[in-house]
């Protein structure tokens, strides 16, 4: 018998919250059985796999822990070597930042300013990073570029992701209790559902653009 009114919306969100403890934990599994440093990607990857199912209403017969050790096995090496070159031009641009700020002139400053804004950019394209791997096959060189091309076209889903990552993040600080059962999975749920109705939208867009011409 299925529930209604509140005890079906009760159930609705526990079923959700336990969905999201169990992946969550499989994800910190993960990273322990990587030695953190080389399974931290492909853990995010698979978790992020098993969330755009979920998103996409293709996960009522999804079993997780399968599927969710499968991405891990197959994206292992490429989700490394994808996650890593985000973290050097990351730290190219901090370490770029930090060198122009240290200088007093004005020429420095408005690099220093360049160099800012090239850092916020990178922070919101970072939000789509995973979210685009999951739902596309490219190579990284094309991730890095559609990446950067969805943040300077779609301002108004940048904000989005933008508050979904703040907002679950700050929930977790106050409540640092919910971490280890949902400290990624919570965040990611929320990429990924901004994400997948963008990428919907830019499907649509793409077909009204074919049947134009």
């Amino acid at each position: 018998m299925e529930l209604t009114g509140w005890r079906g919306s009760l159930y609705h969100y526990m079923d959700w919250a336990l969905k999201l403890a169990y992946l969550n934990i499989l994800w910190l599994i993960g990273i322990v059985i990587g030695a953190g440093i080389a399974g931290f990607f492909p853990s995010t990857v698979a978790m992020f796999s098993v969330l755009r199912k979920w998103a996409q209403d293709e996960g009522d017969e999804l079993k997780v822990f399968v599927h969710f050790k499968n991405e891990y096995k197959r994206e292992f090496l490429k989700s490394n070597k994808y996650g890593y070159s985000w973290a050097v031009l990351g730290l190219i641009l901090y370490v770029d930042l930090q060198f122009f700020r240290g200088i007093p002139t004005i020429w420095a400053l408005i690099v220093s300013l360049f160099f800012f804004i090239l850092g916020a950019i990178y922070i919101v394209a970072l939000l789509y990073a995973f979210p685009v791997y999951v739902q596309y096959k490219l190579t990284i060189k094309q991730y890095f570029r559609n990446c950067l091309l969805i943040v300077l076209s779609n301002p108004l889903f940048s904000v989005l992701m933008v508050l979904g990552f703040y907002f679950p993040y700050y929930l977790m600080i106050k409540i640092p209790g919910l971490l280890p059962f949902f400290g990624g999975s919570l965040i990611s749920l929320v990429l990924m559902m901004i994400s997948n109705k963008m990428f919907t939208n830019l499907e649509k867009n793409k077909k009204a653009r074919e049947s134009i011409s």
